[in-house]
């Protein structure tokens, strides 16, 4: 596990320099090999033993077409391909985070997810003015899939593993804010620098956590 983590973050740092200077053609390469490594990472971590990593292992299967398709940054259509691809990813991992909840949540993690919640929406509030006017309800309902991820990751039991998936899933959404900043607020190359390490980082975060013991 230690060597596949040490070569994912390899992939991650050439995908991230590749993006920083616009080289097309590393992108379409590396990109690809980073979500493959996802998912050996989730292979690697059983995930194929349970029917939490079961569900994780579709979920980051399902994100992984989504980066194939997000490879194309002028396609609207391939955009809107990618963001249902990434939304039926999302909807996954809440499916897998339900498996492991005791149906509770500390003060603590109230207040965490309220906190939250009034950020998704606030941002969404920010962000909505500069959508196109076809894209809000489909990058709304997008945003509405990652909050509900988000929070149902929060109602995880406080195991070592299932914290990783709590992170994983704060990243996550970190990321896509970056990724809705750089596709309709401002693009610059710069936004990788948050959006790739961020977004792969979290996805090996969820990846390991599949690594549950029952």
């Amino acid at each position: 596990m230690t060597i596949t983590l040490m070569i994912y973050a390899v992939l991650v740092l050439a995908l991230t320099i590749a993006e920083l200077t616009e080289h097309r053609r590393a992108q379409c390469v590396l990109k690809p090999l980073a979500a493959l490594g996802f998912l050996f990472i989730a292979f690697s971590s059983t995930a194929l033993l349970t029917t939490y990593g079961l569900i994780i292992f579709a979920g980051l299967a399902a994100c992984a077409v989504g980066d194939v398709l997000l490879l194309s940054r002028n396609s609207r259509k391939l955009f809107l391909a990618g963001m249902a691809a990434f939304a039926l990813g999302h909807i996954a991992y809440v499916s897998a985070f339900l498996t492991l909840q005791s149906g509770t949540y500390s003060t603590g993690r109230v207040v965490l997810s309220a906190v939250v919640i009034a950020g998704t929406i606030g941002f969404y509030i920010w962000l909505k003015p500069k959508l196109p006017q076809d894209m809000r309800i489909a990058v709304g309902l997008y945003t509405l899939i990652i909050l509900v991820m988000v929070v149902s990751a929060l109602g995880l039991p406080p195991l070592a593993y299932s914290r990783l998936a709590m992170i994983g899933a704060v990243m996550f959404a970190v990321s896509d804010m970056f990724v809705a900043r750089d596709r309709f607020v401002t693009r610059t190359p710069k936004n990788a620098l948050a959006i790739t390490p961020l977004y792969f980082g979290a996805q090996a975060l969820i990846a390991v956590s599949a690594k549950v013991v029952f």
